[in-house]
């Protein structure tokens, strides 16, 4: 379970992306998960740029709606959680898998945080697919999935 106080450490220095490992299992997945989700957490936009290819996508749980760029998903990711107060989140059944150049990650999320002045949890599945940098795997795709 990650706490967002977790990642308020202002203090600290961010690690650098680690080089994309050969393959995707489940624990590099893990891991990668952690470090982006402790980045959008703790609201570390530089940090959290370095995960996103150029030319990302994020499908929204909204219906026909899409993000597309590494500027307008930022700009997305910093107003929905604007006036926003996360008190817990979590990730679970991690999968990964790569192909070349390619990553998947899958996996069910929970989210309990205050939005307009009311508690709301909020479940669901996604699909990350990633792209192998330099600097290491780069989310090029957001996919949610019915739950």
């Amino acid at each position: 379970m990650l706490n967002p106080e977790t990642f308020q450490d202002e203090g600290a220095e961010a690690r650098p992306l680690q080089p994309a490992p050969a393959v995707l299992d489940d624990l590099a997945a893990a891991r990668w998960i952690q470090s982006y989700d402790a980045a959008w957490l703790g609201r570390d936009w530089p940090r959290l740029e370095r995960y996103l290819a150029a030319d990302v996508a994020l499908l929204t749980a909204a219906p026909g709606i899409s993000i597309a760029g590494r500027r307008a998903v930022l700009e997305h990711m910093r107003s929905r959680l604007s006036g926003v107060e996360v008190h817990e989140y979590n990730t679970t059944d991690l999968r990964g898998r790569a192909a070349g150049d390619i990553g998947i990650i899958c996996y069910r999320w929970q989210l309990e945080w205050t939005i307009g002045h009311r508690r709301q949890q909020l479940s669901g599945r996604d699909v990350l697919v990633l792209r192998a940098a330099p600097g290491g795997w780069q989310l090029l795709r957001r996919l949610p999935l019915d739950t």
